[in-house]
This record gives structure tokens, C-alpha cells and sequence, in this order.
């Protein structure tokens, strides 16, 4: 493991469960692996489908900067609190079940819930909170996208 002070904490963590990010298409993309110390994560392994670690990385500004570890739960679920949260704000309107994916490039993990049938906005759900993005916008004839 690295010598570098800021993945300290790295070293004392456990693998927890694995979660596979998908395209926002739906494909397979790559493993996201919490790396655990007493049910915070502490960083995390991206791994592609090819088994290969693309990018280890710990949370926070320095090894014992333990606030800013998320619940590792957040792997597991979207945390019920947002997603109330979401539901307010999108009142009667149909939310998908959340897919672990990312927005844009797989450095911008996170939860996404469509909202609406058919799509008017899509939500992702971070471990600091979230954010919104309009629906699919359809490319018109002549223009780029």
C-alpha cells in the first residue's frame, strides 16, 4: 500500500461488499469496494470488470479526517432520508428503483433514480447529498447534442 499519509487509514480498513456500478444504460461499467473501519468507509477501490483496481482513493482531507467518511451502508442502499426528500420534492411523481452508476464519467459515482414515466429528471444520490439533471434531451436534426 502506499506510504502516502493521506491513505493511512487505508491500511487498518476491511473490503466490504462490493457494489456494481452500471452505464447509465444499464450496463455493466465497473466494482465499486468500500474499504471499512467501524461501518464508515474510509476510502474505496474502483475495480473494472476486468479485475483490474483503476483508482484507490480515501475520503476526507487526511487520514483522521473520519467526518467525512460516509455510512458504509451508502453502498448497500441510498439512504432513506434522501430519498424522502427526493419523493417531496417530486410529489406524486413515479421514482425507478436506484441503480448504483455515475453521471457523466465514472469519477461521479452514485445512486440514480429516474424520476417520472417517461423520464423528466434524473437524480443522484452522493455521499454528501444530491442533485438533479433534466431528462434525456432528445438531439434535434442539424444540431449537435
Amino acid at each position: 500500500m502506499s506510504r502516502d499519509p493521506l491513505l493511512r487509514a487505508l491500511r487498518s480498513a476491511v473490503v466490504g461488499n462490493p457494489v456494481l456500478a452500471r452505464s447509465p444504460d444499464g450496463a455493466p461499467a465497473f466494482w465499486l469496494v468500500p474499504l471499512e473501519v467501524r461501518q464508515r468507509a474510509c476510502g474505496f477501490a474502483r475495480v473494472e470488470l476486468t479485475e483490474r483496481v483503476a483508482q484507490l482513493s480515501a475520503f476526507g482531507a487526511g487520514a483522521d479526517d473520519v467526518s467525512s467518511w460516509p455510512e458504509a451502508d451508502f453502498f448497500r442502499r441510498p439512504p432513506a432520508r434522501v430519498l424522502d426528500e427526493v419523493r417531496a420534492k417530486y410529489s406524486g411523481a413515479q421514482l425507478a428503483e436506484p441503480v448504483f452508476s455515475y453521471d457523466g464519467s465514472p469519477a461521479k459515482w452514485a445512486w440514480r433514480v429516474t424520476v417520472g414515466e417517461p423520464a423528466t429528471s434524473v437524480v443522484y444520490i452522493t455521499p454528501g447529498g444530491w442533485y438533479e439533471r433534466a431528462g434525456s434531451r432528445a438531439v434535434q436534426p442539424g444540431r449537435e447534442g
